[in-house]
């Protein structure tokens, strides 16, 4: 039993131990990485998101360019003097910070510049070993966070725009969602109930049709029966029989009487009908 104990222990000290060595990103602070401290400082990152989100994200919009025509209007600009690496990176950011603009507000175009600004940054190094800037857009009605990854060449690897909304905001779209996804579900019940309950519309003529058929070999059986007890004492009971069971293959439907045999006639009501 100790033995088990003293087992247990080691492992717990073990476990501890490894979630202990979990390395904690140090925030503005590249030591120690392969990012080079004199270069990538809170300066010179702050300037770059700038210039990222003010001289590239704010002159683009200003100038009509949209997520749709970037690649035909920027494409050879961005791609032939850098690389189709780094046009790919800004051409999904500013993708991101198109649909947020709206979001984060502003005045007009010629105020726009000033409406939407960088206001502040962090940043640090990432598990993975890369350099991340957290720059904080402030503009009249929301605030967003823009994460850029660089290399430790300065090249972006990634982009991207999150929207900074209030709690209400969040249940307000949280419901809206929820609405809309139980209204479509209630939509397709409804459609399907219409389609189901038209069944009987769709194919009563059929039924309609049979019914008639029916109703016509009931008839002639009728006729035929009534023809017979008029004539039962003036035919032989051969001529019966084929008249009897050529009447009863008409009700059935069937081409033939290979289906029955008639064994015996009997009378019972000279004024028999069926009903």
């Amino acid at each position: 039993m100790k033995r088990k104990m003293l087992v247990l222990g080691v492992m717990a000290s073990c476990l501890l131990g490894l979630t202990a060595c979990g390395k904690e990103a140090t925030l503005n602070s590249v030591e120690g990485s392969r990012y080079s401290s004199d270069i990538f400082t809170a300066d010179n990152l702050r300037s770059y998101a700038e210039s990222i989100e003010d001289n590239n994200f704010e002159m683009w919009y200003l100038q009509g360019i949209t997520p749709d025509n970037f690649e035909s209007q920027l494409y050879f600009d961005i791609a032939l003097n850098t690389s189709d690496e780094r046009y790919e990176v800004l051409a999904n950011g500013y993708d991101s910070w198109y649909k947020a603009v709206e979001d984060l507000g502003y005045n007009s175009f010629e105020t726009l510049q000033n409406d939407i600004s960088v206001k502040d940054i962090s940043y640090y190094v990432n598990d993975d070993g890369e350099l991340v800037v957290d720059a904080v857009i402030q503009g009249t009605d929301h605030s967003a966070d823009m994460e850029i990854y660089l290399s430790n060449r300065g090249e972006p690897t990634d982009i991207g725009v999150t929207i900074n909304k209030t709690t209400g905001e969040k249940l307000e779209n949280a419901g809206l969602n929820t609405l809309l996804g139980m209204g479509m579900a209630f939509a397709i019940l409804i459609i399907i109930s219409l389609i189901i309950s038209l069944f009987p519309v769709l194919i009563g003529g059929d039924k309609k049709k049979k019914k008639e058929e029916v109703q016509i070999a009931e008839k002639a059986m009728d006729n035929t029966i009534n023809q017979i007890a008029e004539q039962e004492e003036l035919v032989g009971d051969a001529e019966l029989v084929a008249v009897i069971a050529a009447a009863i293959a008409a009700y059935e439907g069937s081409g033939g009487t290979d289906g029955f045999r008639v064994r015996s006639i009997r009378k019972v009501n000279k004024n028999w009908k069926k009903h």
